[in-house]
């Protein structure tokens, strides 16, 4: 059991410090990383606004952090629960599949996002631009 909490807590730790490295370089900086679609392709992924929203976060500053990406701001809360009952499941008896449930969920949120990521690039509104 020691094994798989290394094994579940590790990568969350990596995850974890490498955003706070990146949360310490942007506010003493203030430079951000850009999104390489919308770059080069001038097109807004799933994704853009992602960084500005975890900022957002953890300044306490709510609706910024909706206004940057509000499809993931929304989902959030939802994946991180599957993660956190995948997780105990693993840690305690050592299941790696998700459930059925869990499988619906997740590919129901992949699915919003691409649909997301299409209408934000359809319909200029401001809900949708990061």
């Amino acid at each position: 059991m020691r094994e798989r909490v290394i094994k579940t807590i590790k990568p969350a730790a990596i995850l974890l410090a490498a955003g706070f490295a990146y949360y310490i370089f942007h506010e003493l900086t203030g430079l951000s990383l850009f999104c390489p679609i919308y770059r080069f392709l001038g097109l807004y992924c799933p994704g853009c606004g992602v960084s500005r929203m975890c900022i957002h976060l953890l300044h306490g500053e709510i609706k910024a952090s909706f206004s940057s990406n509000c499809a993931v701001f929304c989902m959030l809360p939802i994946g991180l629960a599957i993660w956190i009952a995948h997780a105990y499941r693993y840690i305690r008896y050592g299941e790696t599949k998700y459930t059925r449930f869990e499988n619906i969920v997740l590919w129901t949120m992949i699915g919003l996002l691409v649909i997301f990521g299409i209408a934000r690039n359809i319909w200029k509104i401001d809900i949708l631009i990061p």
